[in-house]
């Protein structure tokens, strides 16, 4: 209770837990605080304590100095309470506004929403990456999508290690086609990061964890998302969001629809004034960061999802990205 008030900064009567939510890195709760004068509210908590409170104070700094930027679909922040050894986020509650997580039942005009929103959030901080907010109190600390998309080159570096140390354990229980799909992205992945990143060019801030099974959420019948765990936010391709919410997402034709999508997206930075960056580069983006998608199921330790990538990167020919240069 003391941290809630803290966060808020006024007295609080009570602190009621009315649910909890599955979370990796924190504590997330839907909380009743009622205050001193007889008031009260309904709020979000994330309580992060030890290692996963580097997740909550990126995820604060986002909040605090990168989201009053643009037009952003977050929840409005309410408090934070951040000591040596906690950190209490406390956010509007989404679902009191009629939003819901719509999973693999999102519809077409909720996936044209969600790509102008990831077009609004990648125009605003095209080629114009915020380092000194990024990396305020010292470099990030590693997290499941760290190695999906990682930058600058020492990132990528220290990234590549850890991928590796999760690979040998997580390779064991893959058939031999799949070890051998496995050894082929790790041998070439960051050689090829390394040279589309070089110039330090056709890069934006990316969400990280862009999905419709919980993060992106929609009212019916209003295509505009809001869009929740900005925790993960960090430079990479702008294509690796809506890749990586497209992959959770089953359909019978995927390249048809997944380009389809994609050119939506890269029309969409174009409209906002973006240059330099041709439709091949995004192609190239798109496929690149399907096979980096492998390495978010290595560190989950899950195979269904590394299968279910493997037969993405099968059907978009993503391979395609290891074997040529991107054409920048």
């Amino acid at each position: 209770m003391a941290e809630v008030a803290c966060a808020l900064g006024q007295p609080v009567a009570t602190v009621e837990v009315l649910a909890t939510f599955a979370s990796a890195t924190a504590t997330v709760a839907r909380l009743r605080v009622r205050f001193a004068d007889g008031s009260q509210r309904v709020a979000i908590g994330k309580r992060a304590t030890g290692a996963e409170a580097a997740a909550a104070r990126r995820e604060r700094r986002f909040f605090e100095r990168l989201a009053p930027c643009w037009d952003h679909p977050a929840p409005k922040l309410l408090g934070v309470s951040d000591d040596a050894v906690s950190v209490l986020l406390l956010t509007e509650d989404l679902e009191a506004q009629g939003y819901r997580a719509v999973g693999t039942a999102v519809s077409e005009p909720e996936f044209h929403g969600a790509i102008d929103a990831l077009v609004g959030l990648h125009a605003r901080f095209w080629d114009a990456l915020p380092l000194e907010v990024l990396e305020a109190g010292g470099s990030p600390e590693p997290s499941v999508t760290q190695a999906v998309q990682a930058w600058p080159p020492t990132v990528i570096a220290a990234n590549a290690i850890a991928v590796r140390e999760a690979s040998e354990r997580f390779a064991v229980g893959l058939e031999a086609g799949e070890r051998a799909l496995l050894a082929d992205v790790l041998a070439a992945w960051a050689p090829r990061f390394v040279e589309r990143t070089a110039a330090g060019r056709g890069m934006t801030l990316i969400h990280a964890d862009f999905h419709c099974f919980g993060n992106v959420l929609f009212v019916p019948g209003a295509p505009r998302p809001r869009v929740i765990d900005w925790s993960e936010i960090k430079p990479g391709l702008g294509p690796h969001d809506l890749a990586y919410c497209l992959m959770g997402l089953p359909c019978v034709d995927r390249a048809r629809r997944d380009d389809a999508l994609m050119r939506r997206y890269w029309e969409g930075l174009c409209a906002a004034g973006i240059r330099d960056y041709s439709w091949p580069l995004c192609q190239w983006d798109h496929r690149f960061s399907v096979l980096t998608n492998l390495f978010q199921a290595v560190f989950q330790g899950s195979e269904v999802w590394f299968r279910k990538t493997a037969a993405a990167v099968d059907a978009l020919d993503a391979c395609a990205a290891l074997a040529e240069p991107p054409p920048l």
